[in-house]
């Protein structure tokens, strides 16, 4: 982690002076990280770099970089909003409340989704010519929501629409 805060700094001491973006990804799936990336423009010749770093899922702290780039306060505070990544020392402010959670993990359920109608050809819980349930995107699975040893990734992965196939006991 300090390693991301040492990189822009030395991405600023070489004249990479202009934010163009400030964002976080998801990794469930591959990792328990999120990976925190921030792009730079060197404005003299347009050259353009990445910073990114993983922060832990669990302990979700990152080094705050608005003292160098102004333009980042309103982009971390987004980050925490949408991911839940506290950003050491800066503005903690909510932009916009989101209630419990955050909304951009992708272990966080989006229940509403399940109760507005499907635009799809066919309705949640209608049998598609191959006999499958459809759902709506981002509603995961009830079968594997329901099932104990379902893991988070799990539970991301249904909601992407794959199929989660039950553990062998």
């Amino acid at each position: 982690m300090a390693d991301f805060r040492a990189d822009i700094e030395a991405a600023h001491a070489e004249g990479f002076t202009f934010l163009i973006h400030l964002t976080a990804i998801d990794e469930l799936g591959r990792s328990d990280d999120f990976r925190l990336l921030a792009l730079l423009e060197r404005t003299a010749d347009g050259a353009r770099r990445d910073v990114s770093t993983l922060v832990g899922r669990d302990d979700a702290v990152a080094p705050r970089i608005d003292d160098l780039y102004p333009a980042a306060s309103w982009l971390q505070r987004q980050i925490h909003d949408l991911f839940g990544i506290t950003f050491d020392g800066a503005d903690g402010r909510p932009l916009i409340h989101h209630g419990d959670g955050w909304p951009l993990r992708k272990e966080f359920l989006l229940e509403p989704r399940a109760e507005t109608p499907w635009p799809g050809a066919l309705e949640p819980g209608e049998s598609s010519p191959g006999g499958r349930k459809l759902l709506p995107v981002g509603v995961p699975d009830p079968a594997v929501v329901a099932d104990q040893e379902s893991t988070d990734a799990d539970i991301a992965l249904s909601a992407t629409g794959t199929r989660v196939r039950g553990r062998r006991r």
